[in-house]
């Protein structure tokens, strides 16, 4: 049997009919959004998506069953890159809507109104505030009371004005920006062993191409009258493969059950959609590592199984006691994840395990779950030639282990009607799981 389905979606890029969205592209500046026909970005009319799926079944057995497929898929655009980012980094803009420029300008500062990073907000409230000695705009008085000098936009698109403000952020949105696409694929075997169960083996993967990073494209200051320049491109990668195995009975001597492994590696230059930008905006593959979310082993069971009626049990109360009991269970077990969602610029200069108990210490609190002194900041004592080229994401946290159990009671009221009375009990052992950290 064999299946094919041809796909061609469009995803257009966000608007509005105000013109208010300015979007600074370098080498032109600040362009408005619907002025001139322009636009944020070209959403491009070649996403020709195919998807294609078999089964067969070899020779006349009816108990060995060959599965695959491959399709193509186009991502829907997340509009929160676009306008909440929520950037890791002072004096940037939250999104395009944060721009110095055009109909509905903002203006994104870094300090407050006598130049502080560090300041109290009721206290710069005073309206005839006098910014006092030692502050950066010393002896400004603030008339209104305001924690900010207020919006002021720029009049020329590069921000190069005389009276323009120098050294706000701004946010842009790259003009080669494009629809993120995905490749998947996997290919299963499934064996039936008679009334005992199903055993089933795969392998499934994933490529993820023009994935969403945003970088600051001025951090060599090529552009000396803006602060940091937050640019959304479509530069990213990913991969994911995986190998998966499941085993499965039903009513099997009264056990139903589920047996899962999965083995797998993520990998990316940065999972996370906002709030993360590579160090190097020339060079986003140095960031490319085990993604967030890398979990390597995965480990599941779930069952249930129905306890055989009492042979004793005759009348009506001893059958309604002591009959239609089942007992159930879900455990979860997984390796842990890794932690440093960007380089963090260290060397590894020893085991980074050594002389760690991984217990619990409820100094830190919580587990200690590296040795410190395994790594060292490029130029300081320990390694004053290091390179800082510590991969991101290169260990992993603290594992997960869980154990629920249910106990169940399922009392006949009629032929169609009963009540089931159960009692829950979520990690069974009361194990501590402890969050990744950092």
């Amino acid at each position: 049997m064999r299946h094919l389905r041809l796909h061609s979606p469009t995803f257009g890029p966000m608007s509005s009919s105000r013109k208010d969205i300015a979007n600074f592209v370098p080498g032109k500046g600040f362009v408005v959004q619907g002025v001139n026909g322009a636009s944020l970005f070209d959403p491009g009319k070649n996403h020709f998506a195919p998807r294609l799926g078999f089964a067969y079944q070899p020779g006349a057995r009816s108990d060995l069953v060959v599965r695959g497929g491959f399709g193509v898929f186009f991502d829907q655009i997340n509009l929160n890159p676009f306008l909440d980012f929520r950037p890791p980094i002072s004096g940037a803009p939250q999104g395009i809507e944060g721009n110095p420029f055009g109909a509905s300008p903002v203006s994104t500062f870094s300090t407050n109104f006598c130049g502080q990073t560090s300041y109290q907000w009721d206290a710069i409230q005073t309206p005839g505030l006098v910014c006092g000695a030692g502050t950066p705009n010393a002896g400004a008085v603030n008339t209104a009371g305001s924690i900010f000098p207020g919006v002021r936009p720029c009049s020329d698109p590069n921000c190069l004005g005389a009276t323009d403000p120098k050294g706000l952020g701004v946010y842009s949105v790259s003009p080669n920006f494009r629809t993120p696409y995905f490749f998947n694929f996997n290919l299963q075997v499934e064996k039936s062993f008679g009334n005992v169960g199903v055993l089933q083996v795969g392998y499934v993967g994933s490529e993820g191409r023009k994935l969403n990073i945003i970088s600051n494209i001025n951090q060599n200051g090529a552009f000396p009258q803006f602060g940091p320049i937050l640019q959304l491109n479509t530069i990213g990668t990913s991969n994911y493969n995986a190998l998966q195995t499941v085993f499965r009975t039903r009513n099997w001597h009264r056990l139903s059950s589920q047996f899962a492994y999965t083995w797998s590696h993520a990998l990316d230059e940065i999972s996370q959609y906002r709030g993360a930008i590579p160090d190097d905006f020339t060079n986003a593959r140095l960031d490319y590592g085990n993604g967030d979310f890398d979990t390597r082993h995965l480990f599941t069971v779930n069952f249930t199984y129905d306890v055989p009626n009492a042979p004793w049990a005759t009348s009506g109360l001893t059958k309604r006691v002591f009959n239609d009991w089942q007992i159930s269970a879900v455990t979860n077990f997984h390796s842990g994840q890794p932690t440093d969602e960007l380089r963090l610029g260290l060397d590894l200069i020893g085991d980074p395990f050594k002389g760690v108990s991984h217990s619990f210490d409820k100094t830190v609190p919580g587990v200690q779950w590296w040795n410190p002194a395994a790594f060292c900041k490029p130029g300081g004592t320990a390694c004053p030639t290091g390179s800082g080229n510590l991969a991101r994401n290169k260990f992993a946290g603290p594992g997960f282990a869980d154990v629920d159990f249910s106990l169940i009671k399922n009392v006949p009221i009629t032929e169609r009607v009963k009540v089931q009375l159960r009692a829950d009990f979520f990690n069974l052992f009361n194990r501590i799981n402890f969050a990744t950290g950092a």
